[in-house]
């Protein structure tokens, strides 16, 4: 069939335009009128790749073009096509009528603080550790009040303009501090509390951060190694007692879980556990009482490398502490003297003479294997107060999830100086004797394996050798000690009547 010769151009574009469906206007032209209109605007890029027509032909000269794209995006433009400032959109009205909450009606100052149920609440949180109260902020009553009392006497809660009169910011300081606890014990989420608090999920948010930087920078005042002799000397008695003369501390590294690690920093985090962790290494007191916090290190990172940047470690090693004397018996009876403190470890550490560590493969029959096994029970009060940080607090154990690598740390460092002001509320044990290799005994309800492998000597420079020299005597006398001590004493006891 021969084509169709049309005899001018508008028969050409009639028909075009009936066999696709453009009716009687041109598509292009029917954008432009509707964007006259103000029906829509379009967007330049889709009418910058259009295949119709020209751009400079697609609005007519007062118009903008689209070769002008930045008119589109232009932030700065602030007068309308008439020279006048436009008039900022009307805000649109709340659905709900927004009410600030009254902490007199909360829900935990009914229950705990109202004055009718207070003096209960202070004596039942102080006497059952298993009640309400110390299930949901891990603290007494009386706890809470001395934080309070902190807080508002160095200003760092203040009054506000809805919160203006003395009773209303204390009611409200308790309120905070306790869900503050809420969230460190039991890791819960900042948007439950106002149900129970009347206070507001972001004012929640903000004082968590407040809290926990206000608490940093006072770390030193409950966190610290003795600081004079005669504090160091009542620390050294204990392990004396225990046939660790001259000790004066436990030393561990405790690696926590670090759930929103970024992704730049997991090959750092990822170590022995199988997912990212952070580690701080920590000294303990015979009574588990913390001495010392290093600071964070990654997850990939052993208690060797650890050690010798731990400022605490260093604060032992070279300050005054090198110059303690202490007594000693050899095996004949024979009193010796020797100079500076030295900390118990697993056989994960350096070979310094102040990181005495257990035996490897020992038997406990032996002068070396009875003095492992000692020492074992006796360091297991570092990893009783890491099993006691991570059940008390939960975001310890559950994974901690902030970004940030310091938030982390002033996480950790406050619930240890929490640990530490909680010490005179925890209870005594029934015994005074102490937990056996991998035999518990009453009253401590813990067994833990004690790491024991060879350690290479290494990093330590020219002196390393005079080191693991003086460490390998230091831990033979200490061995000698412990089995004259034990003979004298099993020849002077004195069988019951």
């Amino acid at each position: 069939m021969a084509p169709h010769i049309h005899s001018s151009i508008e028969e050409y574009e009639e028909e075009v335009a009936a066999e696709f469906g453009f009716g009687a206007h041109d598509p292009i032209k029917n954008l432009q009128d509707e964007f006259n209109r103000g029906l829509i605007v379009p967007d330049p890029f889709d009418i910058a790749n259009s295949r119709y027509t020209n751009l400079n032909n697609l609005f007519d000269n007062n118009e903008p073009t689209i070769a002008n794209i930045d008119y589109w995006y232009n932030d700065n433009i602030d007068t309308n096509e008439d020279g006048d400032k436009p008039q900022r959109k009307k805000r649109a009205q709340n659905a709900y009528a927004y009410k600030f909450g009254d902490v007199f009606i909360a829900n935990w100052y009914l229950k705990f603080l109202h004055p009718n149920v207070r003096s209960m609440t202070y004596h039942l949180s102080t006497r059952d550790r298993y009640g309400t109260f110390r299930c949901l902020f891990r603290v007494p009553l009386s706890k809470v009040d001395e934080l309070v009392q902190l807080f508002l006497s160095r200003g760092w809660i203040r009054k506000t303009q809805h919160c203006k009169d003395d009773d209303r910011l204390r009611v409200k300081a308790q309120l905070l501090i306790m869900a503050t606890l809420n969230i460190i014990g039991h890791h819960t989420p900042v948007r439950t509390l106002t149900t129970n608090t009347e206070i507001s999920t972001s004012e929640h948010r903000s004082f968590l951060h407040l809290f926990l930087d206000n608490m940093y920078s006072i770390k030193d005042e409950y966190i610290f190694y003795p600081r004079t002799p005669n504090e160091l000397h009542d620390v050294m008695e204990k392990y004396r007692d225990v046939h660790l003369p001259g000790c004066g501390g436990s030393i561990d590294v405790v690696h926590l879980k670090w759930s929103t690690c970024p992704a730049g920093d997991r090959n750092r985090c990822i170590g022995k556990e199988g997912y990212p962790t952070l580690a701080f290494e920590v000294i303990t007191g015979y009574d588990r009482e913390i001495f010392g916090v290093s600071s964070i290190q990654f997850g990939t990172r052993n208690d060797q490398h650890i050690v010798k940047i731990d400022a605490n470690v260093n604060k032992i090693k070279n300050d005054w502490y090198k110059t303690v004397e202490w007594e000693y018996y050899d095996q004949f009876g024979n009193r010796h003297t020797a100079v500076g403190v030295y900390l118990i470890c697993d056989g994960g550490y350096l070979r310094w003479p102040i990181l005495i560590c257990p035996y490897k493969g020992e038997g406990v029959a032996t002068m070396k294997g009875y003095f492992s096994a000692n020492l074992e029970s006796v360091r297991k009060d570092v990893e009783c107060v890491f099993g006691i940080l991570k059940k008390r607090w939960k975001i310890l154990e559950y994974g901690i999830r902030f970004r940030d690598i310091k938030v982390v740390e002033k996480v950790f460092v406050v619930c240890c100086m929490l640990h530490n002001m909680m010490l005179q509320e925890m209870e005594t044990r029934e015994t005074t004797f102490r937990v056996g290799r991998g035999s518990p005994l009453q009253g401590d309800a813990i067994s833990l394996a004690v790491l024991n492998r060879p350690v290479p000597v290494r990093g330590e420079g020219p002196h390393k050798h005079k080191l693991a020299t003086e460490w390998g005597k230091r831990r033979k006398a200490l061995a000698a000690h412990l089995q004259y001590s034990k003979r004298v004493l099993k020849r002077r006891r004195v069988s019951p009547a």
